[in-house]
């Protein structure tokens, strides 16, 4: 499977920072959260259309995001990308 990476990075901000940076490495990072919740839901489908099926790489960003929030990790902000 080809790489596939976001313009921006999502960084999380548990035990030191993390950078997600596509929609791979999102499903990996969500498989280690409690699943459930309607975003997290939301994002793994997105990050599997990116994946699988070419969908919109910023959705999948969003989507992620969104879970991350939801699942109560800080997100920090780089400043290049609005969330």
């Amino acid at each position: 499977m080809e790489a596939i990476f976001w313009d921006h990075p999502v960084r999380i901000g548990t035990h030191g920072e993390r950078c997600i940076n596509g929609p791979h490495e999102a499903l990996q990072y969500l498989s280690e959260l409690p699943q459930g919740g309607w975003f997290y839901e939301r994002a793994r489908n997105r990050c599997y259309g990116a994946l699988e099926r070419g969908e919109a790489l910023d959705l999948s960003r969003k989507a992620f995001i969104g879970a991350a929030i939801e699942g109560s990790l800080p997100i920090l902000d780089d400043g290049n990308q609005s969330v």
